[in-house]
């Protein structure tokens, strides 16, 4: 099961809304710095760090970076949050993904995740990846749309035993 739908569509409720779409890779480097690696003081102790791509996108802008990254068409459709929810759940994603994914959805259109900044670059010691440098490094996982189950139900999963504490 995949969140990228074989017909090359992104069918999501984001309007012409941006954001500064960030890598997973991003954000594990700048968390690994602030919660592993251990300096001493601790400057990240009680500070929050809003983390951003390098630059704000809308979907279409999105759609067009993953056209030229795969090098075949990819097209952003606009749907209502009534039509995006019935389409994840008729695609098998579990209950809770449509119940957290619609209030992000009114969050993203009221700009909640506008904005960009170098939190990357300077706390996590790399430039950002583009979304056109990240969709080529992961390439793998939109030509095999069907395996990824990252956006089923939190409940249809194992529980990870493991858990990461840092100390700051």
């Amino acid at each position: 099961m995949s969140f990228y739908p074989p017909d090359g569509t992104l069918p999501l409720p984001f309007g012409d809304s941006r954001h500064a779409p960030i890598a997973a890779e991003d954000q594990a480097r700048v968390i690994t710095v602030i919660t592993v690696i251990p300096v001493s003081p601790a400057p990240h102790a009680g500070r929050v760090y809003p983390l951003f791509g390098p630059k704000e996108l809308n979907h279409y802008e999105i759609a067009e970076e993953m056209t030229q990254a795969l090098g075949r068409p990819v097209t952003y459709r606009l749907v209502s949050l009534d039509e995006f929810t019935k389409e994840l759940q008729n695609r098998g994603f579990g209950e809770y993904t449509g119940q957290h994914l619609r209030p992000v959805a009114s969050d993203y259109v009221n700009g909640v995740f506008a904005g960009t900044n170098d939190v990357v670059k300077t706390a996590g010691g790399k430039e950002p990846q583009t979304v056109r440098e990240c969709v080529t490094r992961n390439r793998k996982y939109y030509e095999d749309r069907s395996t990824s189950d990252f956006w089923s139900s939190a409940a249809d999963r194992p529980r990870s035993t493991r858990v990461l504490r840092a100390q700051v």
